[in-house]
């Protein structure tokens, strides 16, 4: 691997709910993005801020809880989309999104061993 060539990044299993309804779609010049829209609470917001903060300019891998195949992508910038629908549980509405997504097959080449 190239020095400057970041390893991909698993998104990590604990947050597999927060992608239930996850979008892919293609923009006008081609690329595919992909976003979900969620309500959150403050402990699961700062943990997600954090990785986002590592991630950044990285791919990130997407496996889907059923077992299709992975996507990966680099994850924009946390957007925060107002009061949540039950704010008895939650704090805020967010939207985690992805950027320039490509198929994946799921395997990370450059393992540690």
């Amino acid at each position: 691997m190239p020095l400057t060539q970041n390893p991909i990044v698993e998104w990590p299993t604990e947050f597999l709910h927060l992608l239930a309804g996850f979008e892919v779609a293609a923009g006008g010049d081609g690329k595919r993005f992909g976003r979900v829209d969620i309500d959150i609470d403050p402990q699961t917001l700062c943990l997600l801020n954090e990785f986002e903060a590592h991630v950044r300019h990285r791919q990130v891998r997407l496996r889907p809880a059923d077992g299709a195949g992975c996507l990966v992508g680099e994850m924009n910038v946390l957007i925060g989309l107002g009061a949540a629908a039950d704010p008895t549980q939650h704090a805020s509405r967010i939207r985690i999104s992805f950027h320039d997504l490509l198929d994946d097959d799921c395997v990370d080449r450059f393992a540690h061993t």
